[in-house]
């Protein structure tokens, strides 16, 4: 992506974009927020990473978090939203900008946003069959001593060592992405309207290098 990000040096957008990743899970959400990220020199604001660091500071969250994944559930609002809240306070947002990966997912989420005044200037909807979140997700491994993720037919690990031990994660289980993918279209309604002036719908099975111009030329041209 040099050449994308040379291009936005040369003739990019002025003010730091706050760029908003959802869609359904297994969807290539995370994947985009890194390119984005790294192309434009953002803040990768990740619910997951927050949440993951929260759990080892934190005992009695970690057990909260665990039964939430478990049964198929978002991590609760009363953990996820302080540790969003904290995040985006940070000077480095403000200076920067952002990619907000995976949220909000819900009026609670959203009405978090709206409170503190952020108003993202692009917002990339991910569209994704529940058969296909599925499949991808069949397809994803930890590596427990890392917590490093792997896809069994894209992204192998190179070594048969890491292969040997790699797991399944709880949550990447079919029942528990159909659990979540139902979440996840209940709230699509809402996230439309809430932001139909700044929306960008993203065909997730598209060419990842299709995908990732797409979500450039949006945020370096803005239509909205």
């Amino acid at each position: 992506f040099a050449m994308l990000k040379l291009r936005y040096r040369s003739g990019g957008p002025r003010r730091p974009p706050r760029v908003v990743i959802i869609g359904p899970t297994g969807s290539g959400r995370s994947a985009h927020a890194r390119i984005l990220a790294e192309a434009f020199g953002l803040v990768h604001v990740h619910p997951e990473e927050l949440i993951k660091a929260e759990a080892e500071r934190n005992p009695g969250i970690k057990l909260k978090i665990k039964e939430s994944l478990e049964k198929g559930e978002q991590v609760p609002d009363e953990i996820v939203l302080r540790l969003i809240d904290a995040r985006m306070r940070q000077s480095d947002c403000r200076v920067n900008g952002w990619v907000l990966d995976g949220f909000p997912q819900s009026e609670t989420q959203v009405n978090l946003l709206k409170s503190m005044r952020i108003k993202p200037t692009l917002v990339c909807l991910f569209e994704q069959a529940q058969d296909e979140s599925i499949r991808r997700l069949g397809n994803r491994r930890l590596d427990p001593n890392t917590g490093e993720l792997y896809n069994l037919v894209k992204e192998p690990p190179r070594s048969e060592t890491v292969s040997k031990r790699l797991v399944t994660r709880v949550e990447d289980n079919e029942t528990n992405v159909k659990k979540r993918y139902v979440s996840w279209n209940a709230s699509i309604s809402l996230l439309e309207e809430t932001y139909k002036n700044m929306l960008l719908s993203v065909a997730s099975d598209k060419d990842i290098d299709a995908v990732a111009e797409q979500i450039m030329e949006a945020v370096e041209n803005p239509v909205f």
